[in-house]
This record gives C-alpha cells, sequence and structure tokens, in this order.
C-alpha cells in the first residue's frame, strides 16, 4: 500500500513539473511576439531601421466628369391637357327643314363658309308677298303726294277769290282742312312705305339665315343634324373648333403660385403622344386654387400652324420657377449622401508633378435636380466650374486619398450622365 502512494505522488510532482515548464515558454513565446509587434513599426522600407512614417493608403480606382456653369432656374414638371381656343356648336338661327348638309367631321372650313342649307320657300314666299306690299305702299304714297298737291292749288285759288266775294269764309276754311287732311295721308303713306321696307329687309335677312355659315376658321368635330330633319332656332348644326393656336391648360402645385409663370424663358409644353415640345407665345395664370386638390391652372397659348396638337391630348409642362441665376452643374451621381450630410468628391491637383490627385470632400446644398444632373448655387459653393468631381468610386473614397483616374472602359461600365 505505502509503495502505490509513494507512485501516485510521484505522478503528480512529474504532472505539476511538466505544467510549469509550459508556462514558462508561453511567457516567453508570448514576450518575444509582442517585443516583435512593437519592433516592426519602427523599421523603414528600406530595412535601415529608422523610424518611418505610417503606411499609404493604396490609390482608389475613379471616374471624373468636369463640372459646368449654367445660368438656369428651378423648374416644375406638371401635367395638362390641350384645349381649342374656341369651341362653338354653331347653331340654326331660323325654323326649318334640313335640305342639305355641306360638311362632315374633319372637314376644316373657314370664315363664312356654308355648313348647312335649310327649307326657304316659305321665307321666299313671304318675301314676295312683302315686296307686292311695299308696291302697293309706294303707289298710295304718290297717290297722296297728288292730292295733297291738290289742295294747296284749291286754297290758293279760293283765297284769292275771297276778296271779290266769290268764295265765302266757309269755303276756305274747308279748302285750309282739305289741304292738312292731304298731309295727314302723306306722312302716313310715307310710313307705309317704311313699314314695308323694314318688312322685306327682315325677310330677306331670315331668308339668309337659311344658310348656316361657319363664323370663323376651324375643323369640323360633329356634324349634329341630317337633310330632313326639322330644325328650330338655336338647334346646333355642327360643332367647330379652331386649332390655331391652342391653348394648354397645366395643373400647378399651390406652392408655386407666386413664381410660377412669371417667365417665358425656359418654359416648355411638351407633347405626351410624341416628346415634342413647344415654345409658348403667352402664358396666362389663372389665381384661382381648388380647394380640394390644392392646384392651379397655367394656360399656355401654343402656335399650332401645322396642325400637330389636337384638342384634348395630354401634355406635361415645363414651368420654370422663380428667375435664372448663376448655377454649377455637376452628374447627380457625384453626390454623396451621408449620415454627416451630402459631400461631393473634388479632384485635387497634385503638389508634384510624380504624385497622384486626390480627393477633397466639399459639403453640398443642392438646389435643385433635373435630367440626371445636380444644381448647386454658385455662390460659396466651394469649387467652381474649372473643377472635376469624381462620378464613380466615391462611395468608399476617403478624404485625401489619392485618385487613380480611369476612363469608362477601364471601370468596365458607362461613365455618369
Amino acid at each position: 500500500m505505502q509503495e502505490k502512494e509513494q507512485q501516485t505522488e510521484s505522478d503528480r510532482d512529474n504532472r505539476a513539473a511538466v505544467v510549469a515548464v509550459m508556462a514558462i515558454v508561453l511567457v516567453l513565446v508570448t514576450v518575444i511576439v509582442i517585443q516583435m509587434i512593437q519592433q516592426a513599426p519602427m523599421a523603414s522600407p528600406g530595412g535601415s531601421g529608422e523610424p518611418g512614417g505610417p503606411p499609404q493608403m493604396p490609390p482608389a480606382a475613379v471616374i471624373v466628369a468636369p463640372i459646368q456653369a449654367v445660368n438656369t432656374q428651378k423648374q416644375a414638371i406638371v401635367t395638362g391637357t390641350l384645349r381649342a381656343r374656341s369651341k362653338m356648336a354653331v347653331a340654326a338661327q331660323e325654323s326649318g327643314a334640313v335640305v342639305k348638309m355641306l360638311v362632315d367631321e374633319g372637314d376644316e372650313v373657314q370664315p363664312g363658309a356654308t355648313l348647312a342649307i335649310l327649307d326657304a320657300r316659305r321665307i321666299k314666299a313671304q318675301l314676295d308677298e312683302a315686296r307686292a306690299r311695299l308696291t302697293v305702299a309706294s303707289n298710295l304714297f304718290e297717290q297722296r303726294q297728288a292730292e295733297h298737291v291738290r289742295a294747296e292749288i284749291d286754297l290758293q285759288m279760293k283765297a284769292g277769290l275771297t276778296a271779290s266775294k266769290a268764295v265765302s269764309q266757309s269755303d276756305v276754311l274747308d279748302a285750309e282742312k282739305t289741304l292738312k287732311v292731304a298731309a295727314s295721308q302723306v306722312k302716313s303713306a310715307a310710313d307705309g312705305i317704311s313699314e314695308a321696307q323694314s318688312r322685306v329687309e327682315l325677310l330677306d335677312v331670315q331668308l339668309s339665315d337659311l344658310t348656316v355659315k361657319a363664323p370663323l376658321a376651324g375643323v369640323v368635330v360633329s356634324r349634329n343634324v341630317e337633310p330632313g330633319e326639322w330644325v328650330s332656332a338655336g338647334t346646333s348644326v355642327a360643332t367647330i373648333v379652331t386649332m390655331d393656336p391652342m391653348e394648354a391648360w397645366l395643373r400647378v402645385p399651390a406652392r408655386h403660385l407666386e413664381a410660377a409663370g412669371n417667365e417665358l424663358a425656359g418654359f416648355k409644353v411638351r407633347q405626351s403622344a410624341t416628346g415634342q415640345t413647344f415654345t409658348p407665345a403667352k402664358v396666362t395664370r389663372v389665381p384661382e386654387v381648388n380647394g380640394r386638390s390644392q392646384l392651379f391652372t397655367l394656360v399656355a397659348t401654343v402656335s399650332n400652324p401645322d396642325r400637330k396638337l389636337s384638342p384634348g391630348e395630354s401634355v406635361t409642362g415645363i414651368v420654370p420657377i422663380g428667375k435664372p441665376d448663376e448655377h454649377l452643374r455637376v452628374p447627380v451621381n457625384a453626390v454623396v449622401h451621408s449620415p454627416h450630410g451630402t459631400v461631393i468628391y473634388v479632384v485635387q491637383k497634385p503638389l508634384s508633378d510624380d504624385a497622384l490627385p486626390t480627393g477633397r470632400p466639399v459639403s453640398a446644398r443642392i438646389a435643385f435636380e433635373r435630367n440626371g444632373s445636380a444644381f448647386i448655387a454658385a455662390d460659396n459653393a466651394g469649387f467652381s466650374a474649372d473643377d472635376r468631381v469624381v462620378v464613380e468610386g466615391n462611395q468608399r473614397l476617403l478624404p485625401g486619398q489619392s485618385l487613380m483616374i480611369k476612363t469608362s472602359d477601364q471601370q468596365g461600365g458607362p461613365p455618369a450622365p
């Protein structure tokens, strides 16, 4: 038993010695490694053992773009529709049956062109009767004039015989009365001629109104009656719209009420179907905001001599907001948004010929964006149109890091617009 106990204690002593030796070796290795780490930065790149600077970051491969100085302003992109400047339902002014319709939908008409002809037989019969009455009134007027002349002569004769007592005073008074009656009848006959003449003129107008004519130039968009139909006065015969000029009715947010529509420069109307743009000759602002949509209306008058625009088409308005000012234009890819703000990396020229350019971050306040470009007010921008900006490779770029400027082919993708 004693021998077993002595052997067990000997094994424990051996294990403890081994553990102690391993611990000492581990401590020595740790110390050596720490010393190597501390001494490693002190060696220069040439191996001379003299202290050197911190290790340099590798240059970043980037693509750059120029900065452009432009005189522009903010724009609002709004939608709207085209309307004809004038749209009229041409109505018949007299009642009657439609004899002929001389236009169809799509026909272009000029002022005074005949659209429809109504039955004129009744009016013509009444006109013949009125002309006959005018003739009778004219003959009656001549008769009354002759009677008036005779009454004047009778009065003169009887007045001359009064002194010789050949004619009594009563006969003279009767002659005076007859003259006054004749004068009144002449006036009445003249009024009868005026009445008959007015009747003839009225029937002439009614006869002319049985031919329905276009009041102005335009295109027929609706033919509302057919031959044989009876129309009353005021019934629409055809609908005509004017084609030149056209009006673009644009709906603009109320926040632009004061600034929109003041400048014609830069104002464009784009046809949605074709993408073609037109410059308006006049812009009118309707200062009334819809209470539900909070939109107001701008009416842009657009010349349309070639009939490229049609009423009802959808259009887009490019509305300048405010007045033009100097801005610096950069591709929108040059703008880097981070928790610390919005920055743009500007290419900094190297200090020596054998050095690489570096990226200099500049805080930027974007005035507005349009068509893939960001616009920054030129005043106090921190860079100028002579500089270049990084448009690719700027997301992980560090301030002051060297730049290796490459073309889009070397980078493997297209450059920023």
